[in-house]
């Protein structure tokens, strides 16, 4: 079995707070998140030397409280020395004349006090840098009929997403539909045992923090969400609950892969209509072609057009003097839509699925993986 180990690109924030309580509560929610690392300082200590390295933080949380230390010609100062690291500022409500010394700040963002752990992470994840500053992209694979190898191409599609380009490694994530197998969980040896039951009568309860409490960290660079919970697909709020963490886990990424099942659920048409691209895997047999023309048609009338949709024809082989299904009568299906093979890789892909890593850590230059390079060029 293959050892996973956690990683994330860490983002360095310093919260300045003299009100213990709230500094209490931004570290705690703050630190529980893995992406942070958080420091706090008291405002008393900005005049002291050397206490501490504004520049080594890149978000700054700046508490007023009340507004009384807008007096204190200190906080001017750390603020003119330190202007370009991204500020936001907490504060009681304040009187007119406390808010144009709080406008001279120049701060990012402003929240009211008392503080509550949602807003403070949502304000956080807005603009601490490298977050949402670009729009992430949601990537749908979705098998035609069942056995036709989806889940192993999603998860090679997120490893190809998550290395890293010009030095920086995107945020990518794989999200398991598939709620009645959990299989990408068994796939990658990354097992969940986390009860959604917990949560599918009060979905609200989803936000960056349960998700970055329940997801997996795979050593190829990306995340993973598998839960083997039938009972998700049965639920009353069972929709409500897969369609706000698929919110929650594409605000935090660049990119979101998400394995689709070839079963109808409640969440799959619109799911299927609303991502930037879809690949639908097959398998060369007359009755796998034709589920996928059909998904294909009924994908093209829901999105408008065909662009972004991928036909992906997996566990292609061919022999000498077959009978079999040829390139030639796949390309007459599909007409206009020209369909990407991924060649049968019987002794990789099996190697894979039973030692639960990638493909890529079995055979780096299989056919296998060639072929789901070129298909992440396409929708990257």
């Amino acid at each position: 079995m293959t050892a996973h180990m956690n990683f994330a690109t860490t983002t360095k924030i310093l919260v300045l707070s003299d009100d213990a309580a709230a500094a209490s509560l931004m570290l705690d929610t703050f630190g529980s998140l893995s992406r942070y690392e958080v420091r706090h300082m008291a405002l008393s200590a900005l005049g002291e030397a050397g206490k501490l390295d504004p520049t080594q933080f890149n978000l700054i949380v700046l508490d007023v409280d009340c507004g009384d230390m807008l007096c204190r010609p200190e906080i001017f100062a750390f603020r003119a020395c330190h202007r370009n690291i991204p500020m936001v500022i907490v504060s009681e409500v304040l009187s007119d004349e406390l808010m144009r010394p709080l406008f001279r700040l120049n701060g990012d963002d402003w929240l009211k006090k008392p503080l509550e752990r949602r807003a403070l992470i949502e304000m956080i994840s807005t603009h601490a840098p490298g977050v949402g500053g670009n729009e992430s992209r949601v990537h749908a694979v979705v098998a035609a009929v069942g056995g036709a190898g989806a889940s192993v191409i999603s998860s090679s599609l997120a490893h190809l997403l998550a290395q890293p380009t010009k030095g920086v490694a995107p945020r990518v994530g794989l999200f398991d539909l598939d709620f009645s197998s959990g299989s990408l969980g068994y796939y990658l040896n990354l097992l969940n045992d986390y009860d959604l039951k917990t949560v599918i009568a009060n979905p609200a309860r989803v936000d960056l923090e349960f998700i970055d409490l329940v997801r997996k960290r795979h050593a190829g660079g990306f995340t993973l969400l598998s839960f083997k919970q039938p009972s998700v697909l049965l639920e009353a709020k069972g929709t409500e609950l897969v369609l706000r963490m698929l919110d929650v886990a594409a605000f935090e990424s660049d990119h979101l892969v998400i394995d689709v099942p070839y079963y109808e659920t409640p969440w799959k048409a619109d799911v299927l209509a609303s991502v930037n691209s879809v690949s639908i895997v097959t398998e060369m047999t007359i009755p796998a072609l034709h589920q996928a023309k059909d998904l294909f048609v009924d994908l093209v009338r829901q999105r408008g057009s065909a662009d972004s949709i991928q036909v992906v024809i997996n566990k292609y082989h061919t022999k000498l003097f077959s009978l079999g299904v040829r390139r030639e009568q796949v390309d007459k299906v599909f007409k206009d839509t020209h369909a990407h093979i991924i060649p049968y890789d019987w002794d990789t892909l099996s190697e894979a699925v039973n030692r639960g890593v990638l493909p890529n850590e079995v055979n780096s230059r299989s056919p296998f993986c060639g072929a789901v390079g070129k298909l992440g060029a396409l929708v990257r």
